[in-house]
């Protein structure tokens, strides 16, 4: 059960405003048919949209800096690099173009990671259309949506969640290592870690708590 926690646009925004003005929204995604499926969406329930597609496989940070978007709508895995990881570049960089993340990694093991990387909203694929409608709504008005779960799922920090994540898709440590910029050992000190704090004694064990905790997509 996820819990919405709306947080309210400031005074000075005001939604006839925001669709007043023609808006640039660029979409991520490595997947064709989403991609067309969000730019119907947004085409749908905002008329003055202008939508720029993005497959995730060329620098994605760079594309976003170099366009004055109105907001991005990001998919979590994507082929050259890991949304939490442009999420934090983006965010380091001071370019504050609101983020809106769209992803089938579920809203309990990933929207407060997206937040604090610097996400104005999470919204998990398995949600309707109009749900992510209302999102970017709200965040065009000058607010966001954090999502809070109702219990809280083992401690684990963002590099460790991108390792069970890896592990889990049957890469190797090295090639883990290679793709994270890290230390084959220190891959294998991840993998340790990750079968402590979730008690899984083998790759087995770390695939099922991936697979019903929606870590995988």
């Amino acid at each position: 059960m996820i819990q919405a926690q709306i947080l309210e646009p400031s005074s000075r925004f005001r939604l006839s405003h925001i669709r007043a003005r023609t808006k640039d929204a660029l979409i991520v995604d490595d997947h064709p048919i989403v991609r067309e499926a969000i730019k119907a969406l947004l085409e749908k329930s905002f008329p003055d949209v202008r939508v720029t597609e993005c497959d995730g496989r060329t620098s994605v940070v760079n594309r976003i800096f170099g366009g004055n978007w109105t907001f991005v709508v990001l998919d979590m895995n994507l082929p050259e690099r890991n949304g939490l990881d442009i999420l934090k570049a983006v965010k380091s960089a001071g370019n504050e173009v609101p983020i809106i993340v769209f992803s089938l990694y579920a809203e309990e093991q990933y929207a407060a990671r997206a937040i604090r990387a610097g996400a104005k909203a999470y919204v998990s694929k398995d949600r309707s259309p109009r749900e992510l409608a209302e999102v970017i709504d709200i965040v065009l008005a000058g607010g966001g949506v954090r999502m809070a779960p109702a219990s809280a799922p083992p401690a684990l920090s963002d590099r460790e969640v991108q390792v069970l994540s890896l592990l889990t898709k049957g890469i190797s440590r090295k090639e883990i290592a290679r793709m994270l910029g890290i230390g084959e050992k220190t891959v294998s000190t991840y993998r340790a870690r990750l079968g402590l704090k979730l008690n899984a004694r083998s790759l087995v064990d770390l695939i099922r708590y991936a697979a019903e905790e929606g870590f995988v997509d």
